[in-house]
């Protein structure tokens, strides 16, 4: 009869984890579940708006030729 009490406490303390596990473990599956849409729906905005580009014509910077009287090339003297 001296070990009833330590056991008692032990099977309830296993009892109420038990009871707080199957509670908290669905909501967590739930807040699992909606960060993972949350970071896919992220993913594919990002993903949109790095795919745009600017409408209308694009300068591409093309280089302007030198004079024909001046001599370039470092080597010819």
């Amino acid at each position: 009869m001296c070990c009833i009490g330590p056991l008692l406490a032990l099977l309830g303390g296993i009892g109420a984890a038990s009871a707080i596990g199957a509670v908290w473990i669905p909501a967590l599956a739930v807040v699992a579940v909606a960060a993972l849409l949350g970071v896919v729906w992220v993913l594919r905005r990002r993903r949109g708006a790095a795919c745009t580009t600017e409408p209308g014509p694009v300068d591409l910077g093309m280089p302007t030729q030198a004079p024909a009287d001046v001599d370039t090339h470092p080597v010819r003297h």
